[in-house]
């Protein structure tokens, strides 16, 4: 009796199945932590350490991070892909929370947990993962400096350079500068200077295709 071989699963097919079991996953995990909000603020589960008067300020250096992560590389794969409704999108987004922001410094809303936090702070909460998201903007500048690139940077470092004058010598608090030393400096600033010089050049060379050249004789 002749046998019949089966046939592999097909590449499609087996990537559909990974999507679809990567949604379950997803929503099963989303539930689960809803569940476990639900818990831990409404029916104290002490177990959950979710505290009823823990603010936005402590979720975001729960998430920013992470999602530094997560949108980084698909940022740099997708980025080309993006039109402007797109953009638009997260122009809104980004305003809408530094809106945010300045209506939690201005109004005092305690919910929002930003009013008694300096500069500092929010370079601890924010460098590193502004970095990582600007990925695509360092490998931009690896293939040549632009008139907008010197513009930002010489914005940015004009600005700290004020506001490190003014912390230290004038002992302007909102910076939160007075009182950190070399050493806080560096803790804070290494990783995203190590990112532009390291991780990209890594990310770069991988994602660029490579060519094998066949024997001449061939």
């Amino acid at each position: 009796m002749k046998r019949i071989a089966k046939k592999p699963p097909s590449m499609a097919s087996r990537s559909g199945s990974t999507r679809g079991v990567g949604r379950v996953a997803a929503v099963a995990a989303a539930c689960a932590f809803v569940v476990v909000l639900w818990g831990g603020y409404d029916r104290n589960w002490s177990w959950t350490g979710f505290k009823p008067d823990a603010k936005l300020w402590d979720w975001l250096h729960v998430f920013v991070l992470p999602l530094a992560l997560v949108s980084g590389p698909l940022w740099v794969r997708h980025r080309d892909r993006l039109d402007r409704r797109h953009r638009l999108a997260l122009l809104l987004l980004t305003a809408c929370f530094w809106i945010l922001v300045a209506a939690g410094y201005a109004l005092n809303l305690a919910w929002t947990g930003f009013p008694g936090n300096e500069l500092w702070d929010w370079l601890e909460l924010l460098l590193l993962p502004l970095a990582i998201a600007l990925v695509p903007v360092w490998m931009e500048v690896a293939g040549g400096l632009r008139p907008r690139h010197i513009a930002v940077a010489v914005l940015g470092v004009s600005f700290l350079i004020v506001a490190i004058v003014g912390g230290y010598g004038d002992h302007w608090h909102w910076t939160g500068f007075r009182g950190n030393t070399l050493f806080d400096w560096i803790q804070l600033v290494i990783a995203p200077l190590l990112l532009p010089f390291v991780l990209v050049p890594v990310v770069e060379a991988t994602m660029t295709p490579t060519t094998v050249v066949g024997d001449a004789g061939s």
